[in-house]
């Protein structure tokens, strides 16, 4: 046998030590491969079976909606999260038969206040108190005059994404061709009620009135700014025929009947079939009213006349310095499945989701801070609409619209809407229809104290 020289062992031995490395080096890179390709595998299994809650909102029809649901899935808070908006049951009732069956949705729409204790009799709504202080979210930075759309005997049960203080709407060209000075926060009613009358026009041909000085719908503020009130603060009598009241009732319905310089409700519906558009919101925009009382929401229809010439500035005063404000508060049913994942989505609304409402003319903010910023004080978009600050400064007089706890909403206005409605058409007087309606609503409340003592 001949035995080989070192050299040459070493050289086999290298040889063979280099192929086993090699060996192990492919053995090692197919199970490294097949090892990524486990864990990619595993991974996107678990992609797949990430459980998605889809949240039940139940709310009214609105061109935002679709941007609030689209900011909110680029919010981190989102994830896991799909927000299903109902438009077909926004309404107290389909909402209540939901919640009593069982099949709550997750987070909906309450108008009013008054709706607001229809929801808390059932006590149907969640206290959002211990979500406020998860999230730190700040009572302070909303405005005191929504309290009554967000708490209940000192709890919190809901919070408004907007609101509207109203404002006097104001035409500039009309104003300019009467020769009239514009309106500023100075005005009494005596101011508008001038510029009412030589604001309207007046076909002389046909004696068809073409042009109304001023549009409010409803006498709500005039009442209160002459010192009448609808309830007692107890809200065991309906006042609404007071002295005060019956005064200012009286000059709302002289700037229709007396002065003719606001519209009646079938000279509207005239209006509005002459190019004045579908209803009494269009008919400033037509350029057939001069002035309109009427809150921020005004402006998404304002915006689409690009020709109209428009401001705003303070309602008039009476003996008191009031505005009326109205809003909408989302709140979470307290038998809803979904109740972290719900607050994730309101918390977005009434946060992040707030600049939807700043730059579509929705409303103004319900958060202080965010009616403070340079993008809603002055939008860069809209740069004629350089007056936003009044409606902060009317928040400091607005008033939430009056209830009782003894009469239902749909009651009292289903009263209301019968017995103006007779006035509107002169089968009875100022006077005789808030006596009417007083006595009808007071009927109703001490039937149901009565029955509220016998429990």
């Amino acid at each position: 046998m001949a035995i080989q020289h070192p050299a040459n062992l070493l050289e086999v031995s290298g040889a063979i030590m280099r192929k086993w490395i090699i060996f192990f080096g492919v053995i090692s890179l197919l199970t490294g491969l097949m090892s990524g390709c486990a864990k990619k595998e595993k991974a996107e299994a678990k992609k797949e079976n990430v459980s998605v809650v889809k949240i039940h909102w139940v709310v009214g029809s609105a061109p935002t909606r679709k941007y609030e649901i689209a900011g909110f899935y680029k919010d981190p808070s989102s994830k896991g999260i799909v927000v299903e908006p109902d438009m077909r049951s926004d309404n107290p009732k389909a909402i209540l038969s939901m919640i009593e069956s069982g099949n709550p949705p997750d987070l909906f729409s309450i108008y009013s206040p008054a709706d607001m204790l229809l929801y808390m009799e059932k006590e149907a709504l969640l206290d959002l108190s211990p979500y406020m202080r998860r999230y730190k979210l700040d009572p302070g930075n909303f405005w005191t005059a929504l309290k009554p759309y967000m708490q209940y005997k000192g709890k919190v049960y809901g919070f408004p994404s907007n609101c509207s203080p109203f404002v006097l709407f104001y035409n500039k060209k009309m104003f300019d061709e009467s020769g009239i000075l514009y309106p500023n926060k100075h005005w009494t009613w005596k101011d508008l009620l001038e510029a009412a009358k030589k604001l309207t026009k007046k076909d002389k041909k046909t004696g068809r009135y073409t042009q109304f000085g001023l549009l409010s719908e409803d006498p709500d503020m005039f009442i209160w700014q002459n010192g009448g009130w609808y309830y007692t603060k107890d809200g065991k009598k309906c006042i609404i025929n007071s002295p005060e009241a019956k005064w200012a009732f009286r000059w709302y319905y002289d700037l229709r009947f007396t002065h003719n310089a606001m519209p009646t409700p079938s000279e509207v519906q005239s209006l509005s079939a002459h190019g004045g558009g579908d209803g009494s919101l269009n008919l400033f925009a037509a350029e057939k009213v001069a002035m309109f009382i009427q809150g921020r929401g005004m402006v998404r229809i304002l915006r689409k006349n690009k020709i109209l010439d428009w401001n705003i500035a303070p309602v008039p005063r009476g003996k008191h310095k009031v505005t009326k404000i109205v809003s909408r508060t989302y709140a979470i049913p307290r038998n809803c499945k979904h109740k972290y994942e719900a607050f994730k989505f309101l918390n977005y609304l009434i946060g992040p989701g707030q600049y939807i409402i700043v730059k579509s003319g929705d409303g103004i903010p319900s958060r202080i801070s965010m009616c403070n910023s340079k993008e809603f004080l002055l939008d860069k978009d809209f740069p004629e609409e350089d007056r936003n600050k009044i409606y902060l400064d009317e928040m400091i007089y607005a008033r939430a619209p009056e209830y009782s706890p003894y009469v239902s909403e749909i009651e009292a206005n289903r009263i209301w809407q019968e017995e103006i409605n007779l006035c509107w058409n002169k089968k009875q007087s100022p006077d005789e229809t808030l006596n009417k309606i007083a006595a009808r609503i007071n009927k109703i409340i001490q039937q149901n104290l009565a029955k509220k003592k016998q429990k």
